[in-house]
């Protein structure tokens, strides 16, 4: 039904005639504007919208039916009519959203801003401003939000805006909220709080790692996988990104792949226990035991009251035929509890 809708409307949409070939359609307006005159240029700006305006609503259909889209439905549209900036129409209702703040009228502005955002998602000065018109204590997260895409896209006052409104600590807020759903298993719920941390903070590496981890939980691996990789393309000294790179893999059996990531997790953070104890047995399938026995070496140091580290090397000391190392490691993890490894203890140790 999406698709079918998709169709129709892009039938209606029709023929676009070209803009390269004509005057810029904001150029009357904005030398208006320039010059103080608001009242002269909003009936400019007017003017051109009227002629423009069905064509732009119906582009805007468009690009709310794709939102809806599955990943599969949205991979087969024209993405230049989906996404594609179309900023000389965006201009037009920017400058009319100017004028309208300039005139004092900014509840009038706000849905100008919104028909410009949609025709130019890279517009940062409308998302500024939008953002500015709508703060306040209820609105918040959507301001931040708004300002933070802004700074995003290189807006130096937004930079500034962003710090005032302490939105770092708003996007801290939801990515905490966020983390605690993923630990409780309520990935979808989740999800929804580490969008807005994300919209929030997008250059926090943290967050995207910690959302690709409640859409692994959802078993949507692709979207997972895109996280993980936007948490080290943002941030490459995050170590959660490449440990959570290297655990997909290892749960996929591409071992090498794996153990790539998981040493530049070790790298980043080289107190990740858990790191070890992966990259190790991403050793024992590739064949490198004594790499593994190093590996297994590094977890014991810091945590040297874990049995598992000590069971797994005595397991591979014992494939090594290294009989008085491996009983020294399954002696330790038996004295810490480990029932497998007191088991060895008895069978082949004690003879």
């Amino acid at each position: 039904m999406i698709q079918r809708y998709f169709f129709v409307l892009l039938t209606m949409v029709g023929m676009t005639v070209s803009l390269n070939a004509q005057t810029k359609l904001s150029a009357a307006g904005d030398a208006k504007r320039e010059k103080g005159d608001f009242a002269g240029a909003l009936t400019e700006y007017t003017t051109q919208i009227t002629k423009i305006d069905a064509e732009v609503q119906n582009i805007i259909k468009i690009r709310q039916g794709y939102e809806k889209m599955s990943e599969y439905d949205k991979a087969l549209q024209d993405q230049d009519l989906v996404k594609g900036a179309k900023t000389d129409y965006a201009n037009l209702y920017y400058g009319r959203a100017m004028c309208n703040i300039g005139l004092g009228k900014k509840n009038i502005a706000t849905p100008d801003l919104d028909v410009a955002i949609w025709l130019d998602p890279n517009l940062a000065d409308a998302y500024y401003q939008r953002g500015l018109i709508i703060s306040s204590p209820t609105t918040r997260d959507q301001a931040c939000m708004d300002i933070a895409k802004a700074a995003s896209l290189g807006h130096a006052k937004a930079k500034v805006a962003y710090d005032d409104n302490f939105c770092w600590n708003q996007g801290q807020t939801h990515y905490k909220e966020g983390a605690s759903k993923v630990n409780v298993r309520k990935y979808e719920e989740a999800i929804a709080e580490l969008n807005l941390a994300i919209a929030m903070c997008p250059d926090s590496g943290r967050f995207y790692s910690k959302r690709g981890q409640a859409y692994q939980g959802l078993g949507k691996n692709a979207k997972a996988i895109e996280d993980f990789s936007k948490a080290v393309e943002v941030d490459p000294k995050n170590a959660d990104g490449y440990y959570q790179m290297g655990l997909y893999y290892f749960n996929q059996d591409k071992h090498e792949l794996a153990f790539d990531y998981l040493t530049k997790a070790i790298d980043r953070n080289p107190s990740n226990y858990d790191a070890y104890m992966y990259r190790a047995q991403c050793c024992e399938r590739l064949m490198k035991m004594t790499s593994a026995i190093y590996d297994y070496g590094q977890a014991i140091s810091l945590r040297p009251n874990d049995s598992e580290a000590y069971y797994r090397r005595g397991l591979v000391e014992r494939d090594m035929k290294n009989k008085v190392d491996a009983c020294k490691d399954f002696s330790k993890a038996a004295s810490l509890g480990n029932p497998d490894a007191a088991e060895y203890l008895k069978t082949e140790c004690s003879r």
